[in-house]
């Protein structure tokens, strides 16, 4: 392998940038839809019964514990991102980079998991 130059080095260096960059925006949009589920749970709650009469508002804190978990979830994404953006850059000086997909498998299926609760949380409220 030649060694690279000052320019192939430094698109690699703003490639990992823009990763990083790619991964703080997936943080921030999941803990947006954390927010949104929390915020419509406590909006479903104070709605008067006049405005719903013949509805049912399921009584269970679950979408909050989710919405909670959505935003853990992003603050973590963001956290493990920056971590992972050192360790790549610690690589690249030392020109021994490595590809890994341990951090996007973590957020897949920790995603994954939240999603599938957050589809039988719907299913289950649907049948009250």
């Amino acid at each position: 392998m030649a060694p690279k130059n000052d320019e192939q080095m430094m698109k690699e260096y703003q490639s990992n940038e823009r990763t990083l960059l790619a991964w703080i925006r997936t943080g921030i949009g999941i803990m947006v839809f954390g927010f949104v589920a929390v915020k419509f749970s406590l909006f479903i709650k104070q709605l008067p019964e006049k405005f719903l009469p013949d509805t049912s508002v399921p009584g269970s804190n679950f979408s909050i514990y989710l919405g909670i978990g959505l935003l853990i979830a992003g603050a973590l994404t963001i956290i493990l991102s920056y971590f992972r953006y050192m360790h790549t850059v610690k690589l690249l000086q030392q020109g021994e980079y490595q590809y890994s997909t341990r951090l996007l498998t973590f957020i897949t299926m920790t995603l994954s998991f939240l999603s599938i609760a957050l589809i039988a949380y719907l299913i289950a409220a649907s049948y009250d």
